[in-house]
């Protein structure tokens, strides 16, 4: 029989367990949950019982958890509502990744207990991980790198917004699903915005089609209503209204524009590019003021982490 030599290994075999205190890593969920109001938080769906969460470090695009709301370190200290709940959360969660991403398939599963390979031992976690054909091959095992095509950000805005807008369907069956953006456009510094037939200034939307994305949605009113091409980076929120009668549930993106041929005939008439200083001052109404304000923060934010780059 042949041997691999790995003394590096010790540690695991005659070292202790650290201790995993209130403010260490074994409370990372929880501090999650509590900032989940945070436009920038990893966490896409709360349950009763349970929450999805983005992992930091993710195994493949898309990566997520669903977790406890209460720390637990194995399946035998839930709750019967719990465990129902959690297993619940995990069909929602492939069911979003398969709209969101187009994956082939999944990796699901748990390890309980620091030595099944547990990160976070102490609390309770369910791993959903998408799947395409070829898509990681061997660059995890012999390269030691993930092939990831999109920035976490990203990813996190497009399952946020399905997350919402499934959840909004489900609970509010007459209510109207829509989808915009605020676009950004790099190289002039301004802000792409949409002109009513009533004169109202706002951002692009439209209602989410059967089968469709809230982000593909997003990405498809934007090109349809301004002619520009986007591409989805971040998110920005939601936005609840009434109108004529009908009562309306939107998820705002933040996209980066792209000028197409179509643009010039929305140009004038149907649309405007805004300096994003004055953008927010621009809109019609007080709630895509905040969307507005939202994605100014977002461009400010990115410019000063380039400078800190250089």
């Amino acid at each position: 029989m042949d041997r691999l030599w790995t003394p590096w290994r010790m540690q695991y075999v005659t070292g202790a367990d650290e201790p995993e205190g209130p403010e260490g890593r074994a409370g990372i969920f929880l501090d999650a949950l509590a900032d989940a109001d945070n436009p920038d938080s990893l966490v896409v769906h709360i349950g009763t019982h349970g929450f999805v969460i983005m992992n930091l470090f993710p195994y493949n695009t898309g990566h997520m958890m669903v977790v406890p709301k209460r720390r637990v370190a194995d399946l035998t200290s839930l709750s019967e509502g719990e465990r129902a709940e959690l297993f619940e959360l995990v069909s929602e969660t492939t069911a979003v990744a398969e709209t969101v991403l187009n994956c082939d398939g999944f990796n699901i599963g748990l390890n309980i207990g620091s030595v099944a390979g547990a990160g976070i031992a102490q609390h309770l976690h369910i791993h959903v991980v998408p799947r395409w054909l070829g898509d990681a091959n061997f660059m995890p095992i012999t390269a030691n790198t993930m092939v990831l095509p999109e920035l976490l950000p990203a990813t996190t805005a497009r399952m946020k917004g399905e997350f919402t807008a499934r959840t909004t369907r489900r609970h509010s069956p007459g209510i109207h699903s829509t989808s915009g953006s605020v676009v950004y456009l790099p190289d002039e510094k301004k802000f792409v915005l949409r002109v009513s037939q009533d004169g109202s200034v706002v951002l692009p939307k439209g209602h989410i089609e059967e089968g469709e994305s809230a982000a593909d949605a997003a990405i498809r009113e934007v090109s349809e209503e301004t002619g520009f091409a986007s591409t989805i980076t971040n998110w920005l929120g939601v936005d609840e209204y009434d109108y004529q009668g009908s009562s309306f549930h939107t998820t705002y993106f933040f996209a980066v524009g792209a000028m197409t041929p179509d643009v010039e005939a929305h140009l004038g008439t149907d649309t405007v590019l805004v300096d994003i200083d004055i953008a927010a001052d621009k809109l019609t109404f007080p709630a895509l003021t905040r969307i507005a304000e939202r994605a100014i923060e977002l461009v400010g934010r990115s410019k000063a982490e380039r400078k800190s780059a250089e």
